[in-house]
């Protein structure tokens, strides 16, 4: 969803995007209302060798850039990436998996600027911090941010819900009678569907579930609080002024996460550490001090939306004019 959302910005700007990726990813993508780019397959390609063919399709097509986002992009695959017809950009979390050998970094976390990206990327652009925020053009357009028309509980944990956190909340929900408006979330990914839709058909919950959600923006604006897993949603989150309870799923969400709740709008819990049952009742709790809700959204407010994709688009075009004079 990131690298779509600096797509967007890249085209507005009058960019050309071309899409590598696998075909079980394509099928996702095309389903996007909001796609932007030509996808290009990476099919029957050796691990050992698709460095070499990405740089061969980036020389080919006279890139500019060519941008990573991806846990499996290890050192050694950035390594073979470094290329003097090409600019490298590396999405990353935490800075811990080693050289980066990057012409860009990416890190909209409020707290990037502590990651030691000199150490990693000593030569590279530092496109790090809320300035460089990535949100989709729907978190940029929104029209209003008001309170008082909120009434529903979202639960949301990404594409694929690895940890089963869908059917973990509601079951909690429904064994303490929640009575208030429920949207239900799952991403593309997300292969729990028909166990799911068996659920809320049996459950006296009052549950609207959205699959591969295309319009996430109004729906988190009509909600008065969000159970979601702490990844790039809280960016989404923090946009639309939601209050939040973010759930720790991965190791590199973490520290973005402690640093979100220190800013009031959200609270923090680790997956790992707490049952489900424990995190959802924190959230009935919250739920039932309308007050301090209304605090948390108006905390989110003081920050403003920021088009952090357009500004790494301007530092990408400016890095493109100093290769070209040197």
């Amino acid at each position: 969803m990131r690298c779509m959302a600096l797509a967007q910005s890249l085209v507005q700007s009058g960019h050309v995007v071309i899409f590598f990726m696998s075909p079980r990813s394509q099928q996702f993508c095309c389903n996007r209302t909001d796609w932007i780019g030509t996808i290009l397959p990476m099919t029957d390609i050796e691990s050992s060798t698709e460095p070499e063919w990405l740089a061969k399709q980036c020389v080919d097509s006279c890139a500019d850039w060519l941008v990573l986002d991806g846990y499996q992009f290890d050192q050694a695959y950035r390594k073979s990436l470094q290329c003097l017809a090409f600019n490298l950009a590396v999405f990353d979390d935490i800075n811990n998996s080693g050289a980066l050998y990057a012409d860009m970094v990416i890190n909209g976390a409020f707290n990037a600027t502590s990651n030691h990206y000199h150490l990693t990327a000593p030569k590279a652009v530092l496109a790090i911090g809320p300035g460089y925020q990535v949100l989709r053009q729907e978190f940029l357009q929104l029209m209003n941010r008001q309170w008082s028309d909120r009434d529903s509980l979202t639960l949301m944990f990404g594409g694929s819900d690895p940890k089963g956190l869908t059917s973990k909340a509601l079951q909690s929900l429904d064994n303490a009678n929640a009575s208030m408006p429920i949207i239900v979330i799952t991403g593309a990914a997300y292969h729990g569907v028909s166990a799911l839709t068996n659920f809320i058909k049996n459950s006296l919950l009052d549950i609207t579930h959205l699959h591969d959600c295309q319009n996430m923006a109004v729906v988190l604006l009509n909600t008065k609080l969000a159970l979601s897993a702490a990844g790039g949603s809280q960016f989404e989150l923090l946009a639309c002024a939601t209050p939040s309870i973010l759930v720790v799923v991965a190791e590199n969400q973490t520290f973005a996460s402690q640093d979100a709740a220190t800013q009031g709008w959200c609270q923090v819990v680790n997956s790992d550490a707490i049952s489900t049952d424990e995190w959802v009742t924190q959230g009935l709790s919250l739920w039932q001090q309308p007050e301090r809700l209304l605090g948390m959204h108006q905390k989110a407010l003081l920050y403003a939306v920021v088009d952090g994709a357009n500004n790494i688009v301007e530092l990408m075009s400016e890095q493109k004019k100093t290769s070209e004079n040197t």
